[in-house]
């Protein structure tokens, strides 16, 4: 399975868990829709550290979510990859260990 279809199957469930979990799920989103509102960091920038959190804490959905975000949101793949590098100084080799799979987005994506 590549990235894009791991991707939309992740994305497939989610309805599923806003129906299973209404309550969890309802303050999980409100939370994230709280913490990423544009503030004195730019979503580009609270992207990049959702991305790098992601990364250090090995969750391939939430890597391929923020990988997503943070390219909408303008992150070039110098900036991802930096934030990256930061996430391995912080998770050493289990975040290194996740890092291909954003080689793989990128790549896919044309990056």
């Amino acid at each position: 399975m590549n990235t894009t279809e791991a991707l939309a199957d992740f994305k497939k469930y989610k309805p599923k868990l806003n129906q299973e979990l209404p309550e969890p799920m309802k303050h999980l989103d409100a939370l994230f829709q709280a913490s990423l509102v544009e503030g004195a960091l730019s979503t580009k920038q609270k992207e990049l550290i959702v991305l790098g959190i992601a990364v250090a804490t090995h969750c391939e959905p939430c890597i391929l979510v923020h990988m997503e975000k943070a390219l909408a949101a303008g992150a070039s793949k110098a900036e991802i990859l930096e934030a990256c590098g930061v996430s391995i100084a912080m998770g050493g080799g289990p975040a290194m260990a996740a890092v291909p799979l954003v080689l793989k987005f990128l790549e896919e994506q044309g990056s």
